[in-house]
């Protein structure tokens, strides 16, 4: 019996493996491997270090790893996530942090990509340029959840829209069960709970959910509903959506003051100037080009689509696109949310063309030849391989990435002379690390916490500004750990009240000369 069976399914798996489902399992395959990085994230250090200190002490309310700001407000907004983080490094370690990051973007894409038109070709193509865009900020880090949240509210919302206009193209009429409060917008207010206890980015999905309920008006307004838009009920529904998601957030340790903090972080000068990724893209950087191809696509898409743009489609193409030429930590927003409005006009603008029927998936496929099998398998198995050697490679060069990134050597040095428990002045750059190496920091990655008054005064030294010593003497700081091209360095080099202790190829050490 069990030998029937196992015949069984062998003979329906031959029959089941056509080019397309091949090529899929492999674009799965690939959306897997792409975000499997070296975890070396600035801000994991101290994301980490939050999660121990959470699960030992309790939600911290005030700064706990500098001594320069410890009187400070903390507003631990990704609490939830730095305790996952901790629980699966304890578990796994690095490792598993990566693999664990890697498998939740890659689920948020291959969402993206089940709300794609033309699959497998067309949506494959689109969800991997959308991937090489978002990548640009990919990591073991905290914003990844908004990646992954995004991606699910979108599925659910399109879900809806695409259950209603279907039912609304039948021209059946309403019934109370066809008007009752939907079902799968339920998840969003228990969604919008995990999010805001994960990330203060939960604002990101009653955005998105009130995008749709303008947009899906301005439709019905304008006389002209689009063949996926809602109907009045529709937009009824989308508001109470986003009312309950709005009202849900409130449920996290911090309450109402998440509803303030992600404006006081947009609205922070010394962020939005000093903190490289919330710079504009520099489309002179290469990293940048895949979200360059994806916006030049999108605009192509929309301006030759046979079917006109709905104010839906384009307030959130439009409306994403700013913010990630406003900021490159805002590209991943626009991979996401764009991805299918692209598939939708880009497929419309090739109607009629000879590729048309491949992808938009519509060619009759040839039935699949048993003789091909092995080497389907053979493709298959040879991709998974792939990517474990790629996973071993990123964990094998994950050691020296890390000396050459953080200084490991000069941190080493701290400890054997006992200087690591003395007041430092430290890059910006390296305070996670060292919050992850026990060294009470000057300044790390929590510019909420430090404020734009401090950061303001930090920068001025950290520059070689005007006034560079004030901020060492105002907090009286017995050595500086700082990259060797700073200009910080060369100032301290002429001062008599600093002498040079240590010097590497990624660090330097000054000691203040009592």
């Amino acid at each position: 019996m069990g030998a029937e069976t196992t015949a069984a399914a062998r003979c329906e798996v031959k029959q089941r493996m056509t080019v397309r489902r091949l090529f899929t399992i492999i674009f799965a395959i690939s959306l897997f491997a792409m975000p499997i990085t070296e975890a070396l994230d600035n801000d994991m250090w101290w994301h980490l270090r939050t999660g121990e200190a959470i699960l030992r002490d309790g939600i911290p309310r005030q700064d706990i790893f500098s001594f320069t700001v410890p009187h400070h407000q903390w507003i631990t907004h990704e609490w939830l996530s730095e305790v996952v983080m901790w629980g699966v490094y304890q578990v796994a370690g690095f490792p598993g942090l990566i693999l664990a990051f890697a498998a939740m973007i890659a689920f948020a894409f291959w969402l993206v990509y089940l709300r794609c038109v033309g699959r497998p070709y067309l949506a494959a193509f689109l969800v991997v340029l959308a991937g090489m865009a978002a990548a640009v900020v990919w990591g073991v880090r905290p914003q990844m959840f908004n990646v992954f949240f995004l991606s699910l509210y979108i599925h659910i919302i399109e879900g809806f829209k695409a259950q209603r206009a279907a039912l609304l193209a039948a021209g059946e009429p309403p019934t109370a069960a066809s008007n009752a409060f939907p079902r799968r917008f339920l998840l969003l207010p228990l969604l919008s709970v995990l999010w805001v206890n994960f990330h203060s980015g939960y604002l990101l999905g009653v955005v998105l959910l009130g995008t749709y309920m303008v947009g899906e008006a301005l439709q019905l307004y304008a006389g002209q509903r689009d063949e996926r838009g809602v109907d009045w009920w529709g937009v009824r529904q989308l508001a109470i959506a986003t009312g309950l998601t709005f009202l849900a957030s409130l449920l996290n340790p911090n309450g109402y003051e998440l509803w303030i903090y992600p404006f006081l972080t947009l609205g922070s000068d010394v962020m939005q100037t000093r903190i490289v990724e919330w710079w504009s893209p520099n489309f002179h950087d290469i990293y940048i080009w895949p979200f360059a191809l994806l916006g030049a696509v999108g605009v192509a898409s929309l301006a030759l689509s046979r079917k006109r743009p709905s104010w839906t489609d384009l307030l959130l193409f439009m409306g994403t696109g700013a913010a990630g030429l406003i900021s490159v930590r805002h590209i991943p927003i626009f991979a996401v949310t764009a991805s299918p409005i692209i598939a939708r006009h880009l497929l419309s603008a090739l109607a009629g063309s000879r590729v048309y029927p491949l992808l938009s998936g519509e060619q009759p496929e040839e039935p699949p030849n048993p003789r091909m099998m092995p080497i389907n398998l053979l493709l298959i198995g040879l991709m998974g391989l792939f990517v474990m050697v790629h996973f071993t490679s990123v964990l094998q060069k994950m050691p020296e990435s890390l000396a050459k990134r953080y200084p490991v050597a000069a941190v080493d040095f701290l400890e054997q002379e006992g200087l690591a428990e003395k007041r430092i002045y430290n890059s910006y750059n390296w305070g996670g690390y060292l919050i992850w190496r026990g060294v009470p920091v000057f300044v790390d990655g929590r510019a909420d916490v430090y404020g734009d008054a401090f950061l303001t005064l930090y920068f001025k030294g950290f520059g070689g500004e005007t006034d560079w010593y004030k901020p060492l003497d105002d907090y009286d700081a017995d050595y500086v750990l700082m990259e060797p091209s700073r200009g910080l360095v060369t100032f301290l080099s002429l001062s008599e009240e600093w002498r040079e202790i240590y010097r590497d190829k990624v660090a330097v050490i000054f000691e203040r000369v009592k």
